[in-house]
């Protein structure tokens, strides 16, 4: 179930922390997000097609989204754990903190031809990553790109600060990507 773009953003000038009871999708358009010093905690639900138990902040299936200002959007301890998802969509991310739980490598997710420009903000993976060698340089991945998408998909990073990762030698799949 989806939370229409309008119908949060009359939740979001309601409240400073901002629970939505399903995920915040945007499927068309251009829209900008200024997070005004809001936290935006993912809701947690269970995909039926596969039993797995998500948390999306927010999932850009189509257009182009805007985030900025500061703020947080928190996903969840899950399985999958993401806090923004270029589902197709299009994602420039200029501003804010940006936190997942469990131990999920997908803080910042893109798949199916989504793109994410990253120009600053605050990424916190809260986990290490299913797998992943004690030591190693990036333990708490927070950029990934669906493996069968890499050719359509993309994240850039032009600026931000990243906990435990650096997006300039990505050592997990995708090594030095």
């Amino acid at each position: 179930t989806a939370i229409g773009y309008n119908a949060f953003m009359s939740c979001l000038q309601l409240r400073n922390i901002i629970i939505p009871e399903s995920v915040i999708t945007i499927e068309s358009g251009v829209k900008t997000l200024n997070l005004n010093n809001n936290a935006i905690t993912a809701p947690t639900f269970v995909d039926e097609s596969d039993n797995t138990t998500n948390s999306y902040g927010l999932w850009v299936k189509g257009g182009e989204m805007t985030i900025d200002g500061k703020g947080e959007i928190i996903a969840q301890d899950a399985e999958y754990s993401i806090s923004v998802w270029a589902n197709g969509g299009n994602v420039v991310i200029k501003g804010g903190t940006f936190r997942n739980g469990g131990d999920s490598c997908d803080l910042i997710y893109a798949s199916d031809g989504g793109k994410v420009e990253i120009y600053g903000g605050e990424f916190i993976s809260n986990g290490p990553a299913s797998g992943t060698a004690p030591g190693t340089k990036n333990p708490y991945p927070a950029l990934n790109i669906k493996d069968r998408d890499r050719g359509t998909s993309s994240i850039t990073v032009y600026g931000g600060r990243f906990f435990m990762f650096n997006p300039a030698d990505n050592v997990s799949e995708g090594e030095h990507t």
